[in-house]
Protein backbone atom coordinates (compact mmCIF):
# COMPACT_ATOMS: atom_id res chain seq x y z
CA UNK A 1 0.00 0.00 0.00
CA UNK A 2 2.54 2.12 0.50
CA UNK A 3 4.82 1.64 -2.15
CA UNK A 4 1.83 2.96 -4.15
CA UNK A 5 -0.04 5.86 -1.99
CA UNK A 6 3.49 7.83 -2.08
CA UNK A 7 4.25 7.99 -5.98
CA UNK A 8 0.24 9.12 -5.86
CA UNK A 9 0.24 11.33 -3.24
CA UNK A 10 3.65 13.15 -5.09
CA UNK A 11 1.59 13.05 -8.17
CA UNK A 12 -1.34 15.11 -6.43
CA UNK A 13 0.42 17.78 -5.02
CA UNK A 14 2.72 17.77 -8.27
CA UNK A 15 0.64 16.91 -11.41
CA UNK A 16 3.56 16.75 -13.88
CA UNK A 17 3.96 14.10 -16.20
CA UNK A 18 6.88 12.21 -14.96
CA UNK A 19 5.22 11.79 -11.31
CA UNK A 20 2.13 10.93 -13.21
CA UNK A 21 4.16 8.07 -14.88
CA UNK A 22 5.32 6.52 -11.76
CA UNK A 23 2.18 6.80 -9.92
CA UNK A 24 0.89 4.86 -12.78
CA UNK A 25 3.60 2.25 -13.27
CA UNK A 26 3.27 1.79 -9.55
CA UNK A 27 -0.51 1.28 -9.57
CA UNK A 28 0.08 -1.63 -12.32
CA UNK A 29 2.53 -2.91 -10.45
CA UNK A 30 0.19 -3.17 -7.61
CA UNK A 31 -2.01 -5.38 -9.21
CA UNK A 32 0.13 -8.26 -8.92
CA UNK A 33 0.40 -8.74 -5.08
CA UNK A 34 -3.32 -7.56 -5.26
CA UNK A 35 -3.65 -10.75 -7.52
CA UNK A 36 -1.50 -12.94 -5.37
CA UNK A 37 -4.25 -11.69 -2.28
CA UNK A 38 -7.46 -12.46 -4.04
CA UNK A 39 -5.73 -15.89 -5.01
CA UNK A 40 -4.32 -16.89 -2.06
CA UNK A 41 -7.94 -16.13 -0.21
CA UNK A 42 -9.78 -18.40 -2.78
CA UNK A 43 -7.59 -20.96 -1.66
CA UNK A 44 -4.95 -21.37 -4.77
CA UNK A 45 -1.74 -20.98 -2.46
CA UNK A 46 0.63 -22.40 -5.31
CA UNK A 47 -0.75 -19.88 -8.04
CA UNK A 48 -0.33 -16.84 -5.23
CA UNK A 49 2.82 -17.70 -4.66
CA UNK A 50 3.76 -17.86 -8.60
CA UNK A 51 2.61 -14.70 -8.54
CA UNK A 52 4.77 -13.39 -5.66
CA UNK A 53 7.97 -14.23 -7.80
CA UNK A 54 6.76 -12.19 -10.38
CA UNK A 55 7.39 -9.30 -7.91
CA UNK A 56 11.55 -8.92 -8.21
CA UNK A 57 10.96 -9.59 -12.13
CA UNK A 58 8.61 -6.85 -12.79
CA UNK A 59 10.52 -4.61 -10.80
CA UNK A 60 13.41 -5.13 -12.98
CA UNK A 61 10.83 -4.95 -16.23
CA UNK A 62 9.73 -1.70 -15.43
CA UNK A 63 13.01 -0.40 -14.94
CA UNK A 64 13.89 -0.82 -18.95
CA UNK A 65 10.25 -0.39 -20.02
CA UNK A 66 7.32 1.82 -19.19
CA UNK A 67 4.43 0.39 -18.13
CA UNK A 68 2.26 2.97 -19.09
Amino acid sequence: MATVARPLAHAALNPSPYLLQRAVGSGIRAMIPLQAVLASRAGAHRTAAGLLALMPVARRLSRKVSAT
